[in-house]
């Protein structure tokens, strides 16, 4: 694995795991992380998103506590681990470090066009980038609490696609209604409600994995960012 250090707003060295395109040259990526560090899942995916043809950058957001931690959830305590960072975590800090992505691809001379995307605490980060930082778009795979996060009126804010799981455990129905009625008042924030599927339906190899729904994800997400 190629590792990269980003110099965030405040100083800090922050490694990020840099996926090149396999596809020549690449269109910049913000991968956010689940709440299990850039663990196996993490990689994989970078690889799938780097294998579309994106040049992928997954900051670890664990840095400032614990470095280069990788959790499996499928273990009860390593679980209960993610739970209790993501509780501890600044999350405006987070974006912060997320930006420095951001400002890295323009460093590179590929700040053209920066996308971002997250899954499950990424998926809300995903969301406070598109409302708090220049990127140019983002995707929020099953975010967490944007419930309270997406506003009721109408702001200025980067498009944002959201995937929402029907049967996610994390996000009842009352939650789920909220956040499409605000969405919809965006002026960019399409929302997709993927039927019967559950929390991290688009993990391989997770309990919740759901190939066709997360194929179609994958494919309005393509179709959303080469917009």
């Amino acid at each position: 694995m190629n590792f990269i250090t980003l110099k965030t707003s405040d100083g800090f060295a922050m490694p990020a795991l840099y996926v090149p395109s396999t596809k020549g040259a690449g269109r910049p990526l913000v991968l956010i992380q689940e709440i299990f560090g850039i663990n196996p899942a993490m990689q994989a995916a970078a690889q799938a998103w780097a294998a579309e043809g994106f040049d992928v950058v997954v900051p670890d957001l664990f840095a400032r506590s614990k470095p280069g931690i990788q959790l499996d959830p499928t273990k009860p305590e390593e679980f209960k681990q993610g739970i209790d960072l993501m509780m501890a975590m600044d999350q405006e800090q987070a974006v912060r470090d997320l930006d420095a992505a951001r400002e890295w691809f323009v460093a590179q001379g590929k700040g053209e066009f920066v996308g971002a995307l997250g899954y499950c605490l990424g998926g809300r980060l995903a969301v406070m980038m598109a409302l708090s930082t220049r990127i140019n778009a983002t995707v929020s795979y099953y975010g967490v609490g944007l419930e309270g996060l997406i506003p009721a009126e109408k702001v200025s804010a980067a498009p944002c696609l959201l995937h929402i799981a029907e049967k996610d455990g994390f996000v009842p129905a009352e939650a789920r209604a909220v956040i499409l009625k605000n969405a919809a008042v965006q002026a960019e924030m399409p929302a997709h409600v993927y039927p019967g599927c559950d929390h991290a339906f688009a993990r391989p190899n997770g309990e919740h994995y759901d190939a066709a729904a997360a194929n179609l994800a994958r494919e309005r997400t393509l179709a959303f960012l080469q917009r």
